[in-house]
């Protein structure tokens, strides 16, 4: 008979896994802290080295000792005990109870199975059980899942006694500029005016009264020995408490009447905030003009910034202007809109090519699927490997293997990767079950683009020149021309095949394997040809 001993360096082992030890960490944990003044860490601590005493485990270390709420396993010194166990090769945690371990629920379950899978046990004090069995485990698992649900109750009876609280018209938390937190007669936490509600005051009624900038309020207030910045008293005259009412994210949008006296009627808050609704000049900026279709989108050809527009009242008409000081940009709107008319009619197609133009589109699409679909099968290797990845991290990081600093790292430059590939797979795929009534659309759209952009309301214009041009256009004033670098790719492909076909004398089926191609090449991405009128 062969002795089996021959062959035990042909035996498998799991390389991950800790062999079984008597060494053990204690961790220790209090969720308030208040508790780290009275005998809580120090009675953990006593009752968990008593029973590493009776169990014989050599004690490697004490972890913890400090206040640290248990909602997430983010903890520093928990990730610090996760990361020395394993690199110590310590098979043992000892914790007074499986809530000081953790109270995250099903977070917390998996890293325990990520901790035994590497042959590190979570031991309780107080609530034995045997973790080698499907039972034991069980009932850990139950035990931490109580956990969680204790928490959940206790935040769900904090919250509904604040929002009780707020209903009831007092105020949550640190007191606002202008108050100091006091309590009342039945000890009930108050808000009550502060030195400085006059200067508040002051403030509100210069910006009411007197129509003061919010720079000259600073400025007066700063003088009178209250220093604020611009954005605080932004927000300050936006926050009712002023008025005595409680605004509040739990109260869910509702408005109630606090118990707190006001520093300023609720006549002066709304005027406050009905001038700061308006701009420095007194009037409010109509970004949706119907007669100036093209501020923004059209661009000065010789500084580069964005056209805006005015109107010339005594005349009523409108003008596009250049942002740019002495920069002799200028164009009446009319003239511009018919010199942007007339690039869109060189993408105009004739309605006797419609038909055989869609035959020939559904070619180039099909052609372009076909010679995409290797690239996607690359694009879905790839996101399954940066999957794999992105797990790997996310395992290596909970059993304690890498730090935090290098998991942020990492996990980013990883998610990074998966956005890429998903967005390029996005943009990869073509639907064909649509794609008849893609070309239906386009083919419609490009026989009466004139008269569908004249027709438009301001954002129905504004949406379609983004489409077609998504860089804009130029306008060069010297030689009174508008152009475009850049035309959207599909509409480039109508022209091109639209020119090929007018070309001919007949209206025969064509299939323009270079066209096609070319597309195939390009991706779909923006074109580059230019148009100039």
């Amino acid at each position: 008979m062969s002795n089996l001993n021959q062959f035990q360096s042909f035996a498998k082992r799991n390389k991950g896994k800790i062999v079984s030890n008597n060494k053990a960490v204690i961790y220790t944990r209090v969720s308030d802290v208040k508790q780290q003044d009275n005998t809580s860490l120090e009675s953990q601590k006593k009752y968990c080295t008593e029973y590493a005493q009776n169990k014989n485990f050599e004690i490697s270390g004490y972890y913890g000792g400090t206040y640290a709420s248990a909602k997430t396993d983010d903890r520093k010194a928990f990730q610090e005990m996760l990361t020395d166990v394993r690199r110590k090769k310590i098979s043992n945690i000892i914790v007074y109870s499986i809530d000081r371990f953790s109270r995250a629920g099903a977070s917390a379950i998996s890293t325990v199975e990520e901790l035994n899978r590497k042959g590190i046990n979570v031991i309780s004090v107080t609530q034995p059980v045997d973790t080698e069995s499907s039972t034991g485990t069980f009932f850990q698992n139950i035990n931490l899942l109580f956990s969680k649900y204790d928490n959940d109750q206790r935040r769900e009876k904090t919250i509904t006694g604040m929002k009780q609280r707020l209903l009831n018209g007092y105020w949550m938390g640190v007191a606002p500029l202008g108050y100091k937190n006091a309590r009342n007669e039945q000890n009930i936490p108050i808000l009550e005016l502060s030195d400085k509600a006059k200067l508040i005051k002051k403030a509100f009624l210069w910006k009411a009264s007197e129509s003061l900038t919010n720079v000259e309020i600073i400025e007066k207030l700063k003088q009178r020995g209250l220093t604020l910045y611009k954005q605080r008293l932004t927000d300050m005259f936006r926050n009712p408490v002023y008025c005595g009412l409680i605004s509040h994210s739990l109260l869910e949008g509702e408005i109630v009447e606090g118990k707190h006296q006001g520093i300023v009627s609720k006549d002066v808050f709304l005027k406050v905030n009905g001038i700061q609704a308006k701009n420095n000049h007194n009037y409010k900026q109509n970004k949706t003009n119907e007669n100036l279709p093209l501020k923004g989108f059209a661009k000065c050809k010789s500084c580069g910034s964005a056209l805006t527009g005015y109107i010339v009242k005594k005349k009523n008409i409108y003008y596009y202007k250049c942002k740019t000081i002495a920069c002799s940009c200028n164009r009446n709107t009319n003239v511009l809109h018919t010199k942007f008319e007339e690039l869109l009619d060189t993408y105009k197609v004739d309605s006797k090519l419609l038909a055989p133009l869609k035959t020939q589109l559904q070619y180039t699409f099909e052609y372009f699927n076909e010679s995409s679909k290797e690239n996607e099968d690359v694009l879905k290797y790839n996101l399954k490997k940066v999957k794999e990845k992105i797990e790997k991290i996310e395992e290596r990081y909970v059993i304690g293997e890498i730090e935090r600093e290098m998991y942020q790292k990492f996990i980013l430059k990883f998610r990074e990767e998966e956005d890429s590939v998903l967005q390029e797979l996005g943009t990869n795929g073509n639907e064909s079950s649509n794609l008849e009534y893609y070309i239906d659309s386009s083919l419609k759209l490009f026989s009466n683009i004139n008269e569908i952009w004249g027709l438009s309301n301001f954002k129905e214009k504004q949406k379609l020149q983004n489409i077609l041009f998504p860089s804009g256009i130029e306008y060069d004033r010297k030689s009174d021309r508008v152009r475009t670098t850049n035309a959207n790719s599909a509409m480039e492909l109508i022209r091109s095949l639209s020119v090929s076909m007018g070309n001919k004398k007949s209206e025969q089926k064509v299939k323009n394997t270079y066209l096609s191609a070319c597309v195939t090449l390009e991706g779909f991405e923006p074109s580059t040809v230019r148009a100039e009128i």
